[in-house]
């Protein structure tokens, strides 16, 4: 649970609309959370404040919040909670687990929706994150992100190897870096001993690293296991590619969600295009600008 505190906007009005953040203590979805709130707060002077899913809080708080905005289902009773007592509008990113028809608002990514969704809610493309809006030159670099195994894929090592492999060999113009993830089995690390890149262990970077590192790199080849991966890259404007992972079912929700940015010319396999015909992005993608913007049309006494 994070601790209840409050992130003042340099140079803003202290009465200016306070945001209420309700989070659980995952760093996704506390991501998804300020991803939205910052980018509300690079287009009005609002003040952040940022609490648990306690009701401890909410009940002490002698402030009005303009807007309350969670992510997560351990937010969402705190989160309707906030807005009865604030008398404010609701929004929840990511699909909840009670009917979006409490909420004021929804932003839930579109592989996530089985039905044409309700007025409140806002299909996106894919997970909210905070990758900034300005886009930054590329640098001749390449970025390889590798998961590991879930519910929806498995994981083959050698196969892995192999391809990355080839994609070094076809780009010989880039400097390739690689990190893991949580998921990712130690002994994958033992396969790249032979291999002309720059490991960095997901345990050992810095916080800031990967953004970097994402905004730099001029191809980002991320297994297919790995979305928010996947769109992070795609929102940092870097060509993208994906390394396939076995997947346990054709149907699954992340296998088509990877198919259709196939089809929609976002992304890759390596076997489907020539070697140096990675496709650029076709268009620019930054979901968190988009929905802050969605917010204050919706609810307009907010600007």
């Amino acid at each position: 649970m994070s601790n209840s505190r409050t992130i003042e906007n340099p140079g803003s009005n202290p009465e200016a609309p306070l945001l209420w953040l309700v989070t659980d203590g995952r760093i996704g979805h506390e991501n998804q959370t300020r991803a939205l709130a910052e980018n509300l707060q690079a287009l009005a002077p609002f003040r952040i404040h940022e609490a648990g899913p306690s009701m401890g809080g909410l009940r002490q708080s002698e402030e009005r919040a303009s807007l309350v905005i969670g992510t997560g289902h351990r937010t969402h009773l705190a989160l309707l909670a906030a807005a009865r007592r604030f008398d404010c509008p609701s929004v929840v990113i990511m699909k909840p687990t009670i009917p979006t028809v409490f909420f004021d608002l929804c932003f839930i990514p579109e592989h996530d929706l089985g039905r044409p969704p309700n007025p409140n809610v806002v299909p996106t493309k894919g997970m909210l994150n905070r990758v900034p809006i300005e886009a930054l030159p590329k640098q001749d670099r390449g970025l390889i992100l590798v998961g590991g195994p879930s519910r929806h894929h498995g994981f083959e090592a050698e196969p892995l190897i192999t391809i990355i492999r080839k994609i070094l060999a076809d780009r010989p113009g880039l400097t390739w870096d690689l990190t893991d993830s949580r998921r990712t089995p130690e002994e994958f690390r033992g396969h790249l001993d032979n291999l002309d890149l720059q490991f960095h262990s997901s345990n050992e970077c810095p916080d800031d690293w990967l953004l970097d590192a994402l905004l730099a790199a001029r191809e980002v080849w991320v297994t297919e296991d790995s979305m928010s991966m996947i769109y992070e890259a795609l929102t940092a404007q870097a060509r993208v590619g994906l390394l396939p992972m076995p997947r346990k079912s054709k149907r699954s929700r992340v296998a088509r969600s990877v198919d259709r940015l196939i089809a929609e010319g976002w992304t890759c396999f390596p076997d489907t295009r020539a070697p140096h015909e990675l496709p650029a992005p076709p268009a620019v993608l930054h979901e968190a600008s988009r929905c802050a913007r969605e917010v204050l049309q919706r609810f307009p006494a907010l600007a």
